[in-house]
């Protein structure tokens, strides 16, 4: 069952891992097959602009015109790339959940604080910056969810490493039928014993314990490769690139793990199928539904849902609809591909995006070349190239820069060389490229804390930091709508799957009774805590995520609307302006409120000799005593 040869545009034929794969295993040629295509899409249109980018963010040269003494790098792509991820990294980020039935009341707030939770146990905010930082470099970095044991733990890993379906045009099609995501990883080898999961077959004896993960009964004394024997050159090189060892093929496996909604196979070397199981997370939410269905069935026996037209109790219909439990539990049962990612510069119908350094890269090896230019003739004013009469050559090598040096020469056999002039605008040209990379990245000088030189009003300052703003705050909207959301959604769906009994959290924002509390669940909770209850969050819930950037936006739009508001209100003399104060300053201010209203409280008027105080005045709408 080998796979048919791939033709590539250029006609010759290119050998897939699946055509030398084993032709009695299919598991083992369909997963090939998929990672096959996913690398291939990747090493014909992305490899080299991912090189292409990391080299110039770390600095080095990849397209260099000029080639002189001086081999300088102006670190604009580096600059870059940290103002954005400073300015994003810098901003809080938030799960808010609310219900996807408008007509279900049910509080958020221990389910957002059992979500925080999980982000301070995970630090997460550590993993956020590593992948801003990935993403503005190479335009997307992939992460994938998984459930251990009690808690979600997150992982990380580069484009490279990744396995997409190459069809897919946007993440919600990896929860769909036939799309499938995965990762590639190496472990040392002989560890692959040591790793467990939890068992979650009810018709296992092992049932909630933990077991071997993977099937190693099937591993061939194959050394490793593609093969079925001793692997090529550029098979290793391929299979354990990435590796830190230096002797990975003798040291390390290489493991390839790919999801699709029904089922996960994992392969050691590209030779054997070390697990082919139900997607787990299917498999959970398929005996939860039993459980749901048959406890519904249940509680309609014993309210006397079940009866014939004799008024007795229906045991056949009962029966009947128990035993259909399973099979409705397998047919409505969902499963989870838990791979998200966060994607910068997306383009229409296309998953993958590009970086930030992308749209520069020509630019900023231009900087280098005319900035190692101006160098090198610097260098030439400084030390200048000498010319010496032919008559003299024997004496090239005893001639050095020493001043008191003299040489027996005629008068003008030594002579330092002209050096061109170097053209006035060259300096300007420079600054223009540099101009043209921050106009390109909307990353303006100033909010890199330069100070700009020259005469600028604060007008021009303003446009310049809102221009850089807009930009921060777009890209805040794309990672809230796209990455961070199926970020919220895989999380959410594992916290449904796998909590299944009552948490205290620390919150203020619960909206619970402590008496209801303790009379339900028998615990008598503190200030500042609440219970989340996983049966109050059974149904379809969205993720809202909210970056502090576009929040703070948000917040200066609302301030400056009521700015503008009060303007207008204090221009008619028929206005209760005191009534306009109360209600407008506190939104066009940011600041305490008891400060506010201190302020607005008119002072005591001064006491006259020998007579009683004057009343205070309290402005309209201030209770007494206040």
């Amino acid at each position: 069952m080998a796979s048919a040869k791939r033709t590539s545009t250029t006609g010759k034929q290119i050998k897939s891992p699946a055509d030398d794969a084993p032709t009695d295993d299919p598991v083992l040629v369909k997963a090939l097959k998929r990672y096959d295509e996913s690398y291939e899409y990747q090493r014909s249109n992305w490899h080299k602009r991912w090189d292409r980018a990391n080299k110039l963010y770390d600095n080095e040269r990849v397209d260099a015109a000029y080639k002189g003494t001086t081999d300088t790098f102006v670190p604009m792509t580096y600059q870059t790339i940290e103002t954005m991820t400073s300015a994003l990294n810098n901003a809080n980020l938030r799960f808010d959940y609310e219900s996807g039935d408008p007509m279900k009341r049910v509080d958020p707030a221990p389910l957002n604080a059992l979500v925080e939770e999980y982000w301070d146990q995970g630090q997460w905010d550590l993993e956020l910056e590593e992948d801003y930082r990935e993403t503005f470099i190479d335009g997307m970095v992939a992460h994938m969810l998984a459930w251990d044991i009690d808690h979600p733990e997150l992982e990380s890993f580069a484009m490279r490493d990744a396995i997409v379906d190459p069809t897919i045009k946007k993440p919600a099609d990896l929860q769909k039928a036939g799309s499938y995501a995965g990762r590639r990883y190496h472990v040392r080898k002989g560890t692959l014993e040591t790793y467990e999961v939890v068992d979650t077959d009810l018709n296992s004896k092992t049932y909630g314990e933990l077991i071997p993960r993977f099937n190693l009964e099937s591993i061939t004394n194959a050394p490793g490769g593609i093969n079925n024997g001793q692997p090529d050159d550029k098979a290793v090189k391929e299979m354990f690139a990435g590796s830190t060892l230096g002797s990975a093929a003798d040291d390390q496996d290489e493991l390839i793990e790919i999801w699709d909604i029904d089922r996960v196979v994992t392969m050691r070397n590209r030779t054997d199928v070390i697990e082919n199981i139900v997607n787990p997370y299917k498999e959970r939410h398929q005996m939860l539904l039993e459980k749901r269905f048959q406890a519904e069935i249940d509680a309609k026996l014993e309210s006397g849902g079940y009866v014939d037209v004799q008024g007795y109790p229906d045991m056949e219909t009962y029966e009947k609809e128990s035993d259909a439990v399973k099979s409705r539990a397998t047919s409505e049962a969902k499963g989870l591909v838990p791979f998200f990612f966060l994607r910068n510069l997306r383009r229409k119908s296309l998953f993958y995006a590009k970086g930030e350094i992308e749209s520069i890269a020509k630019e900023q090896e231009l900087l280098n070349d005319f900035t190692n230019m101006e160098a090198d003739y610097i260098i030439r004013q400084l030390a200048p190239q000498k010319e010496l009469d032919p008559e003299y050559e024997d004496w090239i090598d005893l001639i050095t820069n020493d001043p008191d040096i003299v040489y027996p020469f005629k008068p003008g056999s030594l002579k330092d060389r002209d050096t061109p002039v170097l053209p006035a605008n060259s300096f300007n040209n420079r600054m223009n490229i540099k101009a043209e990379i921050r106009e390109t990245t909307a990353i303006d000088q100033i909010a890199k804390g330069q100070q700009a030189k020259g005469d600028i009003t604060a007008t021009e300052v303003n446009a310049q930091l809102a221009g850089t703003g807009q930009r921060i705050e777009s890209k805040a909207r794309i990672f809230e709508k796209d990455g961070l959301y199926w970020w919220g959604y895989i999380l959410f769906r594992l916290i449904q799957l796998n909590v299944d009994r009552p948490l205290v959290v620390e919150t203020f924002d619960a909206k619970q009774d402590r008496a209801a509390m303790l009379e339900k669940y028998g615990i008598d909770l503190p200030p500042g805590a609440a219970i989340f209850d996983p049966a109050d969050y059974q149904e379809d819930w969205k993720p809202r995520i909210v970056l502090d950037v576009e929040a703070k936006s948000k917040e200066r739009e609302q301030m400056e609307q009521a700015r503008e508001s009060y303007q207008i209100l204090i221009q008619d003399p028929t206005n209760n302006l005191e009534e306009a104060k109360k209600r407008l300053y506190p939104k066009m201010f940011n600041i305490d409120k008891g400060d506010l209203q201190a302020i607005m409280t008119a002072p005591a008027q001064p006491m006259l000799p020998n007579a009683a105080p004057a009343p205070a005045v309290v402005p309209p709408g201030v209770p007494d005593g206040q």
